[in-house]
């Protein structure tokens, strides 16, 4: 059966395929565990030609070459350190953890004094947020390995301290490390951090300055220092305005920075100074019971009391709702829970997040407590002619298992509007629960659809005013049964037998998209919807989503204004707006329409918002800002957090077999045993892994911040395996002999990448050629690779083909033209990896560019990301890049046409002095090399 997905689910998920992650990302930004010197290895120069040829093949990006490799050189020295270790960080950084675990094992067991078998295994029990397994192995190690190694496990135990909040046991620690060794740079660089989650800005700023005396040359650090000294700068200047001219306004944005910074009691006194002077200032009374909340517990009381004053003045403000549950949930107390729920759902009927919430909360306090739920009905019966009533109703019988009662009440839901992408979702999980209801539904409109009923109208021809409704109802059922070609003729049917009913048009838009991959098709149905009817909010949503999507930005952005200007508070049409805003570069209009979002609708139910304010404020160079917004004002419930990346694994996996397991037991599997947010986090964890796919994970906010958030620097730096870091500079451009320009194009994590892109095309219109550098590329981004090969292709070529759950679809370029016809040479080598590989499969099957160099990473499966209340990212593989021979990237890359060496660049387009380039192989020798450390920035994390 196809999935019952809402169109604006299947659109947004195009939107964000945003997360093709960068190669480098299943490190997630830790140092390598480098073995300390050792004795030579027993045997063969054989295990020295393995080893070499694994260290290489690693430098190169084949990480299966490299993990072959190591493997058999450990069966022919299974004793030797040196090689298990090697063999199990490579497992590491491939994501294959499991592997990894028994060869950490057994390096422990061959030399229980050496420090790494202790740090990996605690490295991988940190990923999957098991802090207490990664402290306990570490407390182990700390009372075997020699005294000089101490300070290298402290340093893991710390960092995970700290991110599990218990900021004085990491200071602690960090300070016991500088004892032993007073110039370890990681400990200065765990103690700033502290500092900043403190909210101990000068603290932080000094602590930093600590650490740049050791690592003078480290661009990163530098940077973030920057970023906190401007904070600083605001904030004193805020100061400085309030004790002149204390207004509510000035003083409520002192404690929003205030807030930002992590000063919660600072913000709680900006707050209520703003009060004083304005009893009635919405923002300043949401930000103090949100910093109250910050302070601690002593701080919930007053807390609630204030969401609760809140919601006199605004009664559906979802944040004072959302936290008003949290805090009944944490109090233990469940009459006070299922009351905030109840609440919350009344107050927002349209707020699916909070309707599931509701559902999970009845779900675990039994079948009695959803009885009662089933039983009472509003008052007036205004069921019939609610739709939020009914996704209620519909959703709470499926959950009970009463599913003819759920048949009806989903049957009643859909016939009025067949496209209302709310009540289609609700569809997705009624269906999933119980697929034999979709045979259910078809049976019982095919009676409604017989000659003669009232539905089809009276007999001389005319229609019934639902007639276009029930037809667009049966080719979605038609659809959804896996039968595509077919649901598309009936919509070309129900259009002509109605050309004016907009619920058609808009269907048949849907299906042009999905079904037929006729872009230009779906667009002249959308905008004739839109016409028609532009009462009817999701059809303007429809058409900007559309026009995004064929990369028609500034098109877009005017149908998501005309949307808002009847209904101004419609979170998915300001998402939209944000969206196209940014792809235009105006990342000050994008970060306003997100937050505008984000307002109307704090949980985020379009699924956009919430991941993307905090790279446009990034973009605007706020990037502290950028990092507190990521967390957001949603409290992080833990059986919220897990059933939403469970909806988002089940609707987006490109297996649909789920790797041969039941998803659906995968729902409740966890129910009654998730009381805090780790718990929540390792359950994901655990499912995620169960699909089979390393990079089907969760990525915590720290790493999400250090790939996109990062303020970037003027020179490119690579680690030792050539990968650029992710701070470096996105685009460097020169001259080359010959008439040629070069551009260097280093990430896609960047949101300003496509408009620095842009910029540099403009300057070479008139070159004879352009090389375009994508090697160390790591990846990032697929919308902004696409977006990039808009522009040096333009609107309407095959792009290459991607493998879906719904089969293969064939890419097509948009835009509005290339900006550039100049012969295009594309470097790659085996660190060109996920969009990078992207842009160049796109250039390479268009005709477009021809490669040059080595053959790139082979990361070609694309994922989409989710972004979870408190800022934890859910990474689901969706599709499968094919190359230019149909094979899967995945695996083998690209293979270049030819290799070559770039000429020297003019100097003014060279790497700064600072840029490390990748190190020569390692000389072949007894001893198996160490693994190459990773140089995370800023200031690598301590371990």
């Amino acid at each position: 059966m196809t999935k019952a997905r809402s169109p604006w689910s299947v659109l947004f998920l195009l939107l964000v395929a945003v997360v093709s992650a960068p190669t480098r990302v299943l490190a997630r930004n830790q140092p390598d565990a480098a073995p300390s010197p050792a004795d030579p290895v027993p045997g063969t120069s054989s295990v020295a030609a393995l080893v070499k040829q694994g260290n290489e093949a690693r430098r190169a990006g084949q990480m299966r070459v490299a993990i072959a490799s190591f493997r058999k050189a450990r069966d022919l020295a299974p004793h030797t350190y040196e090689i298990r270790i090697l063999l199990a960080d490579t497992l590491r950084r491939a994501g294959q953890w499991d592997r990894s675990l028994p060869e950490y094992e057994a390096a422990r067991r061959i030399d229980p004094s050496r420090p790494e078998g202790y740090s990996g295994t605690a490295l991988i029990s940190r990923l999957r947020y098991d802090y207490d397994g990664a402290a306990a192995v570490l407390l182990e190690g700390l009372g075997k390995v020699a005294p000089g190694s101490r300070p290298d496990l402290l340093l893991v135990l710390a960092e995970s301290r700290r991110r599990q909040s218990r900021l004085p046991d990491a200071q602690r620690l960090f300070e016991e490390i500088l004892k032993a060794r007073p110039q370890e740079a990681p400990a200065r660089a765990g103690l700033a951090r502290v500092a900043e989650d403190r909210g101990d800005l000068a603290g932080a700023i000094r602590a930093w300055d600590a650490y740049l005396e050791i690592k003078t040359e480290d661009e990163a650090a530098e940077l973030r220092r920057q970023e906190l000294r401007e904070l600083r700068a605001s904030i004193e200047a805020l100061r400085e305005t309030a004790g002149r001219a204390a207004s509510a306004g000035v003083l409520a944005e002192l404690g929003r920075l205030q807030s930002v910074a992590g000063d919660a009691k600072g913000a709680v006194e900006s707050y209520r100074r703003a009060l004083r002077v304005d009893a009635e200032h919405v923002e300043a009374r949401r930000g103090l019971a949100l910093a109250l909340l910050d302070t601690g517990p002593e701080g919930v009381t007053e807390a609630a009391r204030e969401f609760r004053r809140l919601l006199k003045r605004i009664p559906g403000d979802g944040v004072a709702l959302y936290n008003l549950v949290a805090l009944a949930a944490a109090a233990g107390d469940a009459s006070a829970e299922e009351s905030a729920w109840g609440a919350l759902v009344a107050a927002r009927p349209d707020d699916l997040f909070a309707l599931r919430g509701d559902l999970a909360f009845l779900e675990r306090q039994g079948p009695e407590a959803l009885a009662r739920a089933l039983d009472r009905r509003p008052a007036g019966g205004r069921e019939s002619a609610a739709p939020a009533l009914l996704r209620r109703r519909a959703l709470l019988l499926a959950t009970a298992g009463r599913f003819p009662e759920a048949t009806d009440a989903l049957y009643r839901l859909l016939v009025p509007d067949p496209t209302d992408p709310w009540s289609l979702e609700i569809a997705n999980e009624i269906l999933f629960m119980d697929p034999p209801i979709l045979r259910a539904l078809a049976d019982r409109l095919s009676r409604d659809l017989a000659p003669g009923t009232e539905a089809m109208g009276p007999s001389d021809g005319t229609s019934a005013p639902g007639a276009a409704a029930l037809q667009v109802l049966r080719a979605r059922l038609t659809w959804w049964a896996g039968r595509g070609e077919e649901a598309l003729v009936i919509l070309r049917q129900a259009v002509a037998a109605h050309p004016d009913a907009a619920v058609a048009r808009s269907a048949l838009g849907e299906a042009y998209q999905e079904i037929a991959h006729a872009q230009d098709l779906a667009l002249v149905e959308l905008e004739r919807a839109a016409e028609i009817d532009p009462s009817r909010p999701a059809a303007g949503v429809d058409l900007a989503l559309a026009l995004l999507r064929a990369g028609r930005s500034k098109q877009a952005a005017a149908a998501a204004r005309r949307c808002l200007e009847r209904s101004p508070d419609l979170a998915p049409a300001q998402s939209v707006l944000g969206a196209a805003l940014a792809d235009q570069g105006d990342f000050e209009g994008a970060a306003s329409a997100y937050a505008a979002a984000l307002s109307a609708d704090p949980a985020d139910n379009f699924g956009l918002a919430r991941g993307q304010l905090p790279v446009a404020l990034a973009a605007l160079g706020r990037n502290v800002e950028a990092r507190r917004a990521l967390r957001g004002p949603l409290p992080p419930l833990p059986e919220m957090l897990y059933r939403e990346a469970w909806a988002f694994a089940r609707d987006s996996c490109r297996d649909r077999g789920f790797n041969g397991q039941d998803w659906l037991a995968w729902r409740t599997r966890y129910r009654r045993k998730l009381g805090t947010e780790d718990d929540a986090y390792r359950a994901i964890t655990v499912m995620l892994a169960s699909l089979g796919d390393p990079y089907t994970r969760l990525r915590d906010p720290e790493e999400t911040a250090s790939l996109f958030l990062a303020r970037r620097g003027a020179s490119v730096l690579t680690d030792p395996l050539g990968r650029v870091s992710p701070p470096s500079k996105t685009v460097i451009t020169g001259d080359l002999p010959g008439g040629l320009g070069y551009i260097r194009l280093s990430n896609f994590t960047d949101p300003n990448v496509v408009a620095e892109l842009r910029a540099a095309l403009e300057t070479m219109r008139q070159k004879e050629g352009i090389v375009l550098d994508l090697r160390g590329n790591s990846g990032g981004l697929t919308r902004s690779a696409d977006e990039i090969g808009n522009l040096l292709v333009g609107p309407g070529r095959d792009a290459g083909v991607d493998d879906s759950a719904a089969g293969p679809i064939t890419q097509v370029t948009g835009g509005e033209g290339a900006l550039t016809d100049s012969p295009l040479t594309v470097l790659v080598d085996g660190q060109t990896g996920s969009a990078a590989e992207r842009l160049a499969r796109t250039l390479s099957s268009t005709g477009r560019g021809s490669l040059a160099g080595d053959p790139t990473f082979g990361k070609g499966r694309a994922q989409v990301s989710r972004v979870l209340p408190g800022g934890t990212t859910v990474l689901v593989s969706i599709s499968e890049m094919l190359g230019p021979d149909g094979r899967p990237i995945q695996g083998n890359g690209l293979q270049p046409a030819r290799r070559a060496r770039v000429p020297p660049v003019s100097a003014a387009a060279e790497p700064s002095p600072g840029a490390k380039p990748a190190p020569p192989p390692p000389a072949a020798g007894s001893s198996p090399a160490p693994p190459p450390a990773a140089n995370p920035s800023p200031a690598p994390p301590p371990r």
